[in-house]
């Protein structure tokens, strides 16, 4: 049942090639494949071919002649789709065609740089050039069709005569085509010739290179001539030589080429397209179907790769029992050891159930994915790195790796999608720490492998804020204040603070990389001493509080408390004691506060002396008593000197004497 649905597809298929052959007498052009200048721009002449043929289909004012026809006479005549213009008119000829359309695709930085040229065939003439540029794909689709309307308004000038007369209307005289056939144990080789020229007569030359030498056969006055001395097996290449009465001999630019002289062989397939992917290649082709016309039971597909030029290496096999019923093309893969980005050249053969295996198949390039471009768009951050890269297309994603001088290499990254084409890494990223980065990119079978180096380094731990400075003087404080850092990154600082410049602690920390002070008034239940001189630095702290270095110290002291009133003494008048003392060294005492005790008991307030009194007279006395008196001097900030003690005197006061 298969081989039966099988033979009806291809009956169908063989149909419509019949139909489009017979189509092909009358069309005017033919397309041929675009050739990437470069290795960026393969895959973007596919594209701009693709869309160039759709486009034309389906305007319908332009007869497209289809590609297989192109490729199958083109293969039959030992030919390639070339885009010198002696290639284009030599494969133009032997495709009968008026016009091929032809040229080449470069991409450069971000623009897809297309070349085009209208040849005319018969008049061996360019038409017109155009130069087109695209930005991608979807740029490609939108200009395509303008590009067709005017290729089509063209074609239709020249197809009324218009503008035929601006190229050289009078052709030389060259074969138009070269064929070659078997013919019992003979090649048969015939020909057509454009010239205007009468009285012909050819030479026929035969070699087993293209290069040559070529050697002299016979001579002829038909267009036709038949080689009976090959050699079965040989491969032959035949060129022919044209003489119009007394002109010198022409030689034709058509080599017709001839594999396996005297046998009959299965026919290649034809290779439709071919796919690069992550270190594989996928090859479409479609089997010939001149191998059921001519009853060659084919078994097997051979597939080969090019090494080098003419060295070929059989890769494997593929067999020729579609897995689908309703396809006609067949798909195989090569995995065997392939590089990144390597443009590699495929062949198919068909072998027959008798082991009879045909020439290779027109050769098709495909290069495989290449490797990403890394490339640090920004380094020095906080803990952070910024990375990107070139998109690269037909891929799932791409994966980022990292490592540091004392780590090896670790996946930091899954990015999905080709279209993605930056990433900020911040996972698990030290201070001041350097890295090593590659990208790859990868495919639901496979990984390439990696792309350039890219060394970067993460931002340093902040310095430590200039001009910090402390202010001495103030009542069981020191301010502190420094220079802001201008570093949106700092979290803030620290504050350090001791008693010598040995033993230092962090008291505070100050939010803010634009605080620039602080107040130390010390802890809540021990606040600074009086008159104690602090030593302090400071550090600054990024948003993830790590600190960095501690500055140099600077030192400030609280204010003293007044010093202890000096040359305090008291003395006995004739109803009080008189004490007195001198003034304090201080310019801001408020008070002087007297208190007195008697008989050496406890100290109570006496009296709160105004400033600047420097003397008391004590009248509220006891007889039989000693008083003793003490000063305690008190500054406006409410600092209160040590205490001044006089010497005890006794009362001058007389206990009055009883009556007898």
């Amino acid at each position: 049942m298969k081989k039966f649905c099988f033979l009806t597809v291809l009956t169908v298929f063989l149909l419509c090639m019949m139909f489009s052959h017979a189509s092909a007498q009358k069309s005017p052009l033919a397309i041929f494949n675009l050739k990437a200048t470069n290795i960026e721009a393969m895959g973007y002449n596919g594209e701009i071919l693709h869309a160039l043929i759709s486009s034309i289909e389906s305007d319908k004012n332009i007869d497209l002649m289809p590609r297989r026809e192109i490729e199958e006479v083109l293969f039959k005549t030992g030919l390639v789709q070339d885009n010198t213009h002696e290639a284009v008119l030599t494969a133009g000829k032997a495709l009968g065609i008026n016009f091929v359309l032809f040229g080449e695709v470069t991409k450069r930085g971000s623009e897809i740089l297309t070349k085009l040229s209208l040849m005319d065939i018969q008049n061996k003439g360019l038409v017109k050039n155009w130069d087109l540029a695209f930005r991608d794909r979807d740029s490609i689709l939108q200009k395509i069709p303008e590009f067709s309307r005017e290729l089509s308004n063209i074609l239709s000038n020249y197809k009324s005569g218009a503008g035929a007369a601006s190229i050289e209307s009078q052709p030389s005289t060259d074969v138009e085509y070269l064929n070659s056939k078997i013919e019992g144990d003979a090649v048969r080789l015939s020909w057509k010739l454009r010239t205007h020229k009468t009285s012909l007569s050819y030479h026929v030359y035969r070699a087993e290179s293209k290069d040559g030498p070529y050697q002299f056969l016979g001579k002829t006055t038909d267009s036709f001539f038949q080689d009976s001395s090959v050699k079965k097996g040989l491969t032959y290449f035949y060129q022919i030589g044209i003489i119009a009465g007394p002109d010198p001999e022409v030689k034709s630019s058509y080599t017709a080429l001839f594999i396996n002289a005297g046998e009959k062989r299965p026919h290649p397939p034809l290779l439709m397209s071919g796919k690069g992917y992550v270190k594989r290649v996928e090859i479409k082709f479609v089997p010939s179907l001149k191998n059921e016309q001519d009853k060659f039971n084919i078994a097997k597909y051979k597939i080969y790769r090019q090494k080098g030029p003419g060295d070929w290496q059989h890769i494997g096999v593929t067999d020729s029992k579609n897995t689908s019923q309703f396809d006609i093309d067949f798909t195989v893969f090569d995995e065997s050891d392939l590089k990144d980005g390597t443009t590699y050249t495929y062949a198919l053969s068909s072998l027959d159930d008798k082991n009879a295996e045909s020439p290779l198949s027109d050769p098709v390039p495909v290069e495989t994915i290449r490797n990403p471009v890394l490339s640090l768009d920004k380094d020095d951050l906080l803990r952070k790195v910024i990375l990107s890269w070139k998109q690269v297309d037909n891929v799932a994603g791409y994966y980022l790796y990292r490592k540091t001088e004392n780590t090896g290499w670790k996946k930091v990254a899954v990015i999905s999608g080709s279209s993605k084409i930056n990433i900020t890494d911040e996972k698990e990223l030290s201070d001041g720490r350097q890295y090593l980065y590659y990208l790859t990119t990868y495919d639901d079978k496979k990984e390439t492998g990696p792309s350039n180096e890219v060394k970067t380094k993460t931002k340093d731990l902040p310095a430590f804020p200039v001009n910090l400075q402390a202010q001495g003087g103030l009542v069981k404080s020191v301010r502190i204040s420094w220079t802001p850092l201008e570093d949106p990154d700092v979290g803030g600082y620290n504050i350090y603070r001791g008693t010598d410049n040995s033993n230092m602690k962090k008291i505070a920390a100050v939010r803010e990389y634009k605080s620039s002070a602080y107040l130390d008034k010390g802890e809540t239940f021990t606040p600074l001493d009086d008159g104690r001189n602090y030593f302090y630095a400071i550090t600054s702290f990024n948003l993830f509080d790590a600190e960095g270095k501690l500055s140099a110290y600077v030192q400030a002291s609280t204010k003293p408390r007044p010093a202890a009133v000096k040359g305090l003494s008291a003395s006995a008048g004739t109803d009080h004691i008189l004490i007195s003392w001198e003034k304090n060294p201080e310019t801001d005492i408020k008070s002087n506060y007297v208190y007195r005790n008697e008989n050496d008991g406890a100290w109570s307030k006496l009296h709160e002396l105004n400033l600047g009194q420097t003397s008391y007279k004590d009248f509220e006395l006891k007889p039989e008593r000693s008083y003793g008196y003490r000063i305690i001097a008190e500054d406006k900030d409410s600092l209160k000197s040590d205490p001044a003690d006089s010497n005890a005197v006794a009362s001058p006061i007389v206990k009055p004497q009883k009556a007898k």
